[in-house]
């Protein structure tokens, strides 16, 4: 009897182990085939700097869902609304100087698409600007320095007759009229610098922009540089990644309701395990570029293969 007890004692022990820890083995040594089970994702990162809610984003999240749902016919992804796994999707949305320089463009009334011919025409744009920028900065360095030589001048004849106790009312008249002068200048040049700032900030938008098309189309070109601050290179829409178990999509910018969809919907195809297809209207084109929120043939073919989607 001892002997069995001896036995069934570390049985019963692997046993609890086992059912604690079963979909994790279940997992290792029975994996489920490929899409059988729904993907689960969480919110993560929300930044409200987009001015958008989280429900917004959630519904543009469903939608994106529904791309590759619908032609599935069951359920590839659910949301769940904590995190209680480090096995979930963590969805981010970060804004930083990609949705500035979108945004920038956008107020410019300059709507850029991943083609060819929008790279062409904000290089268009970015050499008007790059010029005016150039006279303008040239006018206002030779205004500085016309209003530092006065300024210097007037500040000596300030001290001159300080010195000796005060201007007679002639030259305090002069020196009265002159500062009129100085200050006349000086709330001119306040002006005018905020122009060029403003001219920096459409200029580095552009050059973020124009970057980012350069390295997505391949284009042999020079890079462009930022006016002042420099700015990030990279430039992407969105991200799907893996560290381990840990899985997060980052969504960084976005143009319009439409193009949110097909990012998140083209980052869901990753998290699906689907790579990139040749078609340029494509939800897995390497670029965002096509207009409708449906798989091409393409798509279905990749989904196919890699889930059995007849």
């Amino acid at each position: 009897m001892k002997k069995i007890f001896k036995i069934l004692i570390p049985l019963l022990l692997l046993g609890a182990i086992a059912y604690q820890y079963r979909d994790i083995l279940i997992t290792r040594f029975f994996p489920l085939a490929p899409c059988t089970k729904p993907i689960s994702y969480a919110l993560g990162t929300f930044d409200a700097k987009f001015g958008i809610s989280e429900k917004y984003f959630l519904n543009a999240l469903l939608e994106a869902e529904a791309i590759w749902e619908k032609p599935f016919g069951r359920e590839l992804f659910t949301y769940v609304p904590e995190d209680l796994s480090s096995d979930v999707l963590k969805i981010n949305l970060i804004h930083d100087y990609r949705q500035e320089a979108t945004n920038k463009l956008t107020d410019l009334g300059i709507v850029v698409q991943n083609n060819r011919a929008s790279y062409d025409m904000l290089k268009i744009k970015f050499t008007e600007l790059k010029a005016e920028f150039a006279a303008a900065k040239d006018n206002y360095d030779a205004r500085v320095e016309n209003y530092n030589d006065r300024l210097e001048a007037y500040e000596k004849l300030v001290q001159y007759w300080n010195a000796r106790g005060g201007a007679p009312k002639k030259e305090y008249d002069e020196l009265q009229a002159e500062k009129s002068v100085l200050d006349a200048q000086a709330s001119g040049l306040k002006a005018l610098e905020a122009q060029i700032n403003e001219m920096i900030t459409e200029i580095n938008s552009m050059v973020v922009v124009l970057n980012r098309l350069a390295n997505t189309l391949n284009l042999s070109v020079e890079k462009y540089n930022t006016v002042g601050a420099s700015r990030g290179e990279s430039f992407e829409e969105g991200v799907y990644f893996v560290e381990g178990s840990k899985r997060e999509i980052d969504i960084y910018e976005f143009s319009s309701r439409e193009k949110l969809v097909r990012v998140l919907a083209h980052e869901l195809g990753h998290a699906l395990d689907l790579d990139h297809v040749d078609d340029p209207k494509a939800i897995m084109y390497r670029l965002n570029q096509g207009d409708t929120e449906k798989l091409t043939n393409a798509d279905l073919e990749a989904l196919n293969a890699h889930c059995g989607v007849k």
